[in-house]
């Protein structure tokens, strides 16, 4: 296949890109989709078992993507305040193998359910602030060491809808879910021309969701259709693709990219 047959599709082929939350949901629907890349792919999970599971999925399902080496985990709690710096840089260390990143993605999240307001303390939404703001930006802080500072190469943050639509009781979720879009914008002017944005994904169902909603899950699917300008909740491959256009297109910096079915419309 000639250069002209991969113009398009060769943004990605041996490029090192770092996914942070990547053992499941959207983090696992980017790496199997930078696989099919032919990037070279470095997932991040919290859980190591988690991790195993993930890495064995992925090298089933793609045997000649993940040889040579082509595929690697790291385990990282993000969630240890104390230890962050030195873990970040453990993980950027590990993805970088002696060379440097390429693209970073971050959909690493605290997916357990928020705590009201009337319940809120410092100290129960301090693991979600370190996973959800602090961890990234501690990320941004040591890329450079790691990562070459130009357009061609990209971070991607996560933020979601909730930031511009709040559900009741999702106060604090929102508000990071802000904080991050903004953590974005500044990102991309402390780091340019290295490019940073955040994607913003409304009613994902994965199965860590699934999980957590229980019984209540066939409700919540009802709910993100009549909230879906596409009749429909939204699946972790869908939302990779906006991903995967933001790692490849060099032009895009400082932007949010929202794939939410229309639901801020509704």
């Amino acid at each position: 296949m000639g250069s002209a047959a991969t113009k398009y599709i060769g943004h990605l082929r041996d490029k090192r890109v770092l996914i942070v939350g990547g053992t499941s949901g959207i983090g696992y629907a980017v790496a199997e989709a930078a696989l099919e890349h032919r990037a070279i792919v470095t997932i991040v999970g919290c859980n190591p078992s988690k991790l195993e599971t993930a890495l064995s999925k992925l090298m089933a399902a793609y045997p000649s993507e993940t040889g040579a080496n082509r595929l690697r985990g790291i385990p990282c709690d993000l969630g240890d305040a104390d230890q962050l710096e030195t873990n970040v840089q453990k993980v950027l260390g590990f993805a970088a193998a002696g060379s440097k990143i390429n693209h970073i993605v971050i959909t690493a999240a605290d997916m357990t359910q928020p705590p009201s307001i009337a319940k809120v303390t410092a100290e129960n939404i301090q693991r979600t602030g370190t996973i959800r703001y602090l961890a990234p930006l501690i990320f941004a802080k040591h890329l450079p060491q790691f990562m070459e500072l130009e357009s061609g190469n990209s971070m991607t943050l996560t933020s979601g809808a909730h930031a511009h639509k709040p559900d009741p009781g999702w106060t604090v979720i929102s508000a990071y879910c802000g904080a991050v879009e903004s953590m974005a914008k500044g990102l991309a002017i402390d780091l340019k021309p290295l490019r940073v944005n955040a994607v913003s994904p409304g009613a994902i169902m994965t199965d860590v969701v699934k999980d957590i909603l229980g019984d209540a899950y066939d409700f919540a699917i009802r709910m993100a259709k009549e909230k879906s300008l596409v009749a429909s909740a939204g699946a972790p491959e869908q939302v990779a693709q906006a991903y995967l256009y933001l790692m490849k297109d060099q032009y895009v910096s400082g932007s949010i990219i929202e794939s939410n079915g229309g639901m801020l419309l509704v």
